[in-house]
């Protein structure tokens, strides 16, 4: 299924990890592009809290040099962030994030921060900064580069149709499948889709398509693409390392892509963490490595450790395991996160070789350093990758330097196993988890933002328990 055309904007050598924004690197070499490439229009984006990509399009007149270190004020942001303590809101683009969109003739992506227009301070909200603000204390810590790879999922459905009509009569939103149990198609899976083949594998040439269209026109490149776990057309991508900042930009656009070439042909692409019940749901896998210095790569140990993790790399662990319950929030954002974690479920402990272990020390390549990373696994797609990877950080930063044991690995039968812990059953369970293990995030999250964030999650939850489920119509209509 060929999704929409698109060409090759740049032509990068991919010799080594792109690890910041994109191709080109520089105000110069921006503003070089917009006016050697018929460049009409400048795609201005910025994410709200949710991780929800916003944006206004601005003439190539209105981007100036001087528009880097100003901003420019193109919008009201008010409508995105609500009150604003700050004052008015420009938007300030990052050169290194310019991206041509292949199926726009004339239109260029430039990610921006959000800053005040009278101080040019940084907004407290934006989620960016977040980001930026766990790289500063990861270097005050001693710590040069954060690397962080990614593995997520999405459903690529052939059509979804949602009954607005009137909600009142019931669940409405029909999604079909080639490869769907209910599907008439001979390709549909039964069983698994895990790494399955064509002609199963039915949406092969569109993923391929969406994972040039990240490297060739984004400068995002993709390790690996395959079949996601489910049978109805879930799909699988595996990102390179990149600054933690960068990484989440990554992310963003990878739904921003998959999203706009999905809907050209009329197709449907979702992040929800659990479409498609009795199925598994969409995981955002956040693998992060820290490097002190360009050779140095903190969690390694060259002996023969257990999974060759050093002591940091096991404190980290422990950081991320002791702050596992209030991480949810931010990694498993949605009340529906929390059926996929009913439904995939995880042990609350730190592993090699067990996959259903929370968080995974990756052991393929012996004596690699570049290679050694850890894996958490408890974020879902809903998440706000900027958020997600801030707070992971933030807990395995705590880990270090409170030298939190981790226990043993999972699959061990040593009596010394860690008390056995569970993650949050809802997002209410998140919210309460979180008010009481706010010391981590000290310095990290502007009271501001935290306090419109749980705002946002208790309202979240409470509309969520006026919904009336398929599940509930079909076991309590007749009681």
């Amino acid at each position: 299924m060929q999704i929409v055309a698109t060409k090759t904007i740049y032509s990068p050598s991919v010799s080594k990890y792109i690890t910041r924004g994109g191709f080109l690197s520089g105000i110069d070499d921006v503003m070089k592009y917009i006016a050697t490439n018929e460049i009409r229009w400048i795609d201005l984006q910025f994410s709200d809290l949710e991780g929800k990509i916003h944006r206004v399009s601005v003439s190539n007149r209105k981007l100036e040099e001087a528009s880097f270190g100003n901003g420019i004020r193109a919008a009201d942001l008010s409508e995105v962030f609500g009150n604003l303590e700050q004052g008015d809101l420009v938007l300030l683009p990052d050169p290194d994030t310019l991206a041509r969109l292949p199926w726009e003739p004339a239109t260029v992506r430039l990610i921006c921060d959000v800053i005040s227009a009278a101080k040019k301070e940084r907004f407290l909200k934006d989620p960016r900064y977040v980001a930026e603000r766990i790289e500063t204390n990861l270097s005050a810590a001693g710590i040069k580069t954060s690397l962080v790879g990614a593995e997520l999922d999405f459903y690529l459905f052939d059509n979804a149709i949602a009954d607005k009509i009137s909600k009142g009569r019931g669940t409405g939103v029909t999604m079909d499948s080639r490869e769907a149990r209910w599907s008439p198609s001979p390709l549909s899976n039964e069983v698994t889709g895990a790494y399955a083949a064509t002609p199963y594998d039915s949406m092969y040439s569109a993923r391929t398509q969406i994972a040039e269209t990240m490297e060739d026109s984004f400068g995002v490149l993709i390790d690996s693409h395959r079949h996601g776990r489910s049978p109805t057309a879930q799909q699988t991508f595996e990102f390179a390392p990149r600054t933690l900042k960068y990484a989440a930009d990554a992310v963003s656009t990878l739904k921003f892509v998959a999203k706009n070439l999905a809907t050209a042909v009329n197709a449907s692409a979702t992040f929800m963490p659990y479409p498609v019940e009795g199925e598994r749901g969409n995981s955002l896998n956040i693998a992060m490595s820290m490097w002190k210095t360009t050779d140095q790569n903190i969690f390694y140990e060259g002996k023969e450790a257990y999974g060759q993790v050093s002591q940091s790399g096991l404190y980290f662990i422990g950081g991320l395991l002791e702050h596992a319950s209030s991480l949810s929030l931010f990694t498993a954002p949605t009340p529906n996160s929390y059926r996929k974690l009913a439904a995939d479920g995880f042990k609350v402990g730190w592993s090699v070789t067990d996959n259903k272990a929370l968080v995974t020390v990756p052991s393929t390549k012996k004596n690699v350093k570049e290679a050694k990373r850890v894996v958490y696994k408890g974020a879902d797609t809903s998440a706000n990758p900027y958020l997600a990877n801030a707070l992971v950080a933030a807990a395995g930063l705590d880990g270090i330097k409170k030298k939190i044991d981790p226990g043993d690995p999972t699959e061990t039968d040593s009596k010394k196993k860690r008390t056995e812990k569970e993650l949050p059953s809802s997002l209410y369970e998140a919210i309460s988890a979180l008010e009481s293990d706010t010391a981590f995030l000290k310095g990290l999250l502007p009271s501001e933002l935290l306090g419109d964030y749980l705002d946002l999650k208790l309202r979240q939850h409470r509309d969520s328990l006026k919904g009336v489920s398929a599940l509930e119509l079909q076991t309590y209509y007749n009681i």
